[in-house]
């Protein structure tokens, strides 16, 4: 693998990111996959040890989002999760890429596929005919609007409280009780994703702030979201049974989608479980 550090500058954003290139992939050729992280950690260390796995692809993006690695040039009073699939817009228009998968963990499954059904066919002329792949994005927690709207309160109670107390680690904790709440006890992993979380706390708590604005205004559209592109979905064995639920219903009533559930694992199924996720989605892009 070689890794190529991008930064450059487009019309909204300071771009960052890595471009992992796999030359013993050649048979993939032209097989490039474009990686988007969730809240608060960006994406080499969101993305590395799953990409270490991927075997089906022969370039991947790691983009880093706003706030995170990148920055807005200007920043917007609120971001939205518009603002961050325009980033993604630009920073691909820039490296002209316009055939791609694309995969995207939590807060970065919204922007995923907001990015999708709002953009793409102005970057490429044409709808999208990649592979999606969903690791338990922040949008399809149920299918029911109460459990919507009440995680929606609960990402806005948080963002509150980062915002009025940014260095006290123990209000990260409860965006680890709202994403992981069966999570196996170990207290060690806990404080390191808080402290990783508290680095950058006021970006943190604006994508929380994101998520809770659009689960509150889409909800209704994201409890009946189908799947008209082919992909996959994996939630944690851990994680709560609304939402495997919901992705089995995903799975059933979309055309092309497979829904995995990842045995033992919770919200960070992408960094404890990289090895098996990244087999799933190698099969489901090179099948057998």
């Amino acid at each position: 693998m070689e890794k190529h550090q991008i930064n450059f500058t487009t019309s909204r954003f300071q771009q960052h990111g890595w471009i992992w290139q796999y030359p013993e992939n050649e048979r993939n050729s032209e097989q490039r996959l474009v990686l988007i992280h969730g809240a608060g950690v960006a994406g080499e260390l969101t993305w590395t040890y799953l990409a270490n796995y991927l075997d089906a692809w022969q370039e991947i993006l790691v983009l880093d989002l706003a706030g995170m690695g990148s920055e807005f040039l200007q920043l917007p009073d609120a971001p939205q999760v518009n603002d961050y699939a325009l980033q993604l817009v630009e920073v691909l228009e820039a490296l002209d890429w316009t055939q791609f998968d694309l995969a995207g963990y939590s807060f970065g499954g919204m922007v995923a596929v907001e990015f999708i059904e709002r953009y793409f066919r102005s970057l490429s002329g044409e709808t999208f005919n990649g592979l999606l792949f969903l690791l338990e994005p922040a949008m399809l927690f149920s299918a029911a609007t109460a459990d919507l709207a009440k995680k929606a309160q609960e990402y806005q109670q948080i963002a509150a409280a980062v915002r009025a107390n940014p260095e006290d680690i123990e209000v990260y904790r409860a965006f680890l009780d709202s994403v992981s709440p069966a999570r196996r006890q170990d207290p060690a992993s806990d404080r390191l994703t808080m402290k990783r979380l508290s680095q950058r706390p006021q970006s943190f708590a604006a994508v929380l702030q994101a998520v809770s604005q659009r689960l509150m205004l889409c909800g209704d559209d994201y409890r009946h979201w189908q799947s008209p592109y082919s992909g996959m979905s994996f939630v944690g064995g851990l994680s709560p049974a609304v939402m495997k639920q919901r992705h089995q219903q995903l799975q059933h009533q979309s055309r092309d989608w497979q829904f995995v559930e990842v045995p033992g694992a919770d919200h960070s199924l992408v960094f404890t479980k990289p090895r098996g996720i990244a087999r799933r989605m190698n099969e489901r892009k090179r099948p057998e």
